[in-house]
């Protein structure tokens, strides 16, 4: 396995973060801006602080992240996580962004409004009703019909590992590592049987690539690696071995 071909952009937080911005003019602003949160969200479930979520959701609408489905469906989750652990609140944000105009502001509404039903918050609807407009009414049926909680989401399609990955950077819940093995182990399989077409192929490549990539920068994912390697051989073993060997530590 080479996963990091596979990789294409994988930590959605990183962005591509001065690739739209006007370098000279901004250079002040991002350094305390998107850089700084993309980090703080990465690594919160080291240093938990719920007071800079108002600002982290801000600025990631600001810069056009949350724009992109990908990374808004990550960021929702990793705020599902915060929301339904009680340590975040989605009506005190949803608040802050009530008012916010412009597109960065519907894409913050939008990305709370996904935050809501993936942890399933008892007020769902309401903070739909306060979130969405009528321009969103085929977003609203989308969300309506999408599974709930998050943890009821399968690693069908190529988003779903980020989504987990979101939720982990949140909570430090190993059970979402487990979920992104597991994607990583099916790939394996998949991949040595010559099942490059099958329907969960994508997805699964992409938990292999999003492990490999984050392994070097997060001791707890390959502590977790490692237990999981007991019991296992051949190609999985072979999988979850590059991705430990390849992270350098």
């Amino acid at each position: 396995m080479r996963a990091r071909s596979l990789s294409a952009a994988v930590l959605a937080l990183m962005f591509a973060i001065m690739a739209a911005v006007p370098r000279v003019a901004a250079e002040v602003r991002l350094s305390k801006g998107l850089p700084h949160y993309a980090r703080d969200m990465e690594f919160y479930y080291q240093n938990p602080r719920p007071e800079i979520l108002p600002g982290l959701l801000r600025t990631l609408a600001d810069e056009g992240a949350l724009a992109h489905g990908e990374k808004r469906l990550m960021v929702a989750s990793f705020l599902a996580e915060l929301a339904g652990r009680n340590m975040a609140s989605l009506d005190d944000l949803a608040a802050g962004v009530h008012d916010a105009g412009g597109e960065a502001g519907a894409d913050a509404r939008r990305t709370l409004a996904w935050a809501a039903h993936l942890a399933r918050h008892p007020h769902e609807a309401r903070l739909l009703d306060q979130l969405l407009t009528a321009h969103d009414a085929i977003l609203r049926g989308h969300i309506g019909r999408s599974p709930a909680p998050l943890s009821a989401w399968m690693a069908h399609e190529p988003t779903v590992p980020r989504m987990f990955w979101g939720a982990y950077m949140a909570s430090g819940d190993a059970a979402w590592l487990d979920r992104l093995i597991d994607a990583a182990l099916r790939y394996a399989r998949l991949n040595a049987a010559g099942r490059q077409g099958d329907p969960d192929f994508a997805a699964s490549a992409a938990a292999a690539a999003l492990l490999y990539d984050m392994a070097p920068r997060h001791a707890r994912l390959r502590e977790r690696i490692r237990a999981r390697l007991a019991g296992l051989d051949g190609v999985e073993s072979a999988t979850l071995r590059l991705i430990l060997h390849d992270a350098g530590r």
